[in-house]
């Protein structure tokens, strides 16, 4: 579910690009010879969302402070501080490794397991890395868009990452089955809760969400890859190939 959470994390990128409104004629057509298949898969996510994922997100908006919030948000990001510490490794970036490193030494032990984010306040900004974004910083292609069942956007590119992210977490860890399950619920709903405010944004860009959504998170991708150090014309270099 976390990586759910690209898809409209990228629509700020679009946003701040002054785009008051959306064409709807996407970016990435060419990267996408699967969208007969993804654009069907899309409508059954968004179904699911819609009766499931979005009500839980807003129930638990409702009842749940938002001071609880951020520290739920908190505690799973440090836990994805291992994959980050992994992927700048392979990038070659010691700096990114000894960030990663020490946010989590920090925050796992000062800031109470990861509840509170010292490290930031400190200096050591969050800055997600996965093996998507190792192999493309090596210079590989995304490949065709993708649409997976319930996990949303994605490439061929990125599968192998989030193949490789679930098994880095430490919750997949856990022996304890239930315990792990309910684990890994909360922390679907608080990344659900996390989008509820962009999700309103989205809707006022384009009627057409398949295509919004597929843009954004091709843009996003790539802006990670390049660690933000992209112009307008870097944008869909890499989608186009």
């Amino acid at each position: 579910m976390r990586k759910i959470g690209v898809i409209l994390i990228g629509l700020v990128a679009i946003l701040s690009s002054g785009c008051a409104t959306y064409s709807g004629n996407s970016l990435s057509d060419a990267n996408d010879p699967l969208q007969s298949v993804n654009r069907p898969v899309f409508a059954m996510n968004d179904a699911f969302d819609t009766a499931l994922f979005k009500p839980l997100a807003q129930g638990y908006n409702a009842i749940t402070p938002e001071p609880i919030r951020n520290g739920v948000t908190n505690f799973f990001s440090n836990l994805n501080e291992i994959d980050n510490a992994i992927n700048n490794l392979f990038q070659g970036k010691p700096e990114g490794f000894a960030v990663s490193v020490g946010r989590l030494a920090i925050n796992s032990t000062i800031g109470i397991g990861g509840v509170i984010d010292v490290a930031s306040h400190m200096g050591l900004q969050h800055s997600p890395e996965d093996l998507g974004q190792t192999i493309g910083y090596l210079g590989a292609g995304s490949g065709p868009y993708i649409v997976l069942p319930l996990l949303g956007s994605s490439s061929v590119r990125d599968v192998p990452g989030r193949v490789l992210s679930m098994y880095l977490n430490p919750l997949a860890w856990l022996d304890d089955i239930s315990f792990r399950n309910i684990m890994v619920g909360i922390n679907a709903v608080d990344s659900r809760s996390n989008l509820l405010a962009k999700e309103e944004i989205a809707k006022e860009i384009s009627d057409d969400k398949y295509t919004l959504y597929k843009d954004a998170f091709l843009e996003q991708r790539e802006f990670d890859i390049a660690d933000g150090n992209l112009d307008d014309s870097d944008l869909t270099s890499d989608i186009e190939e």
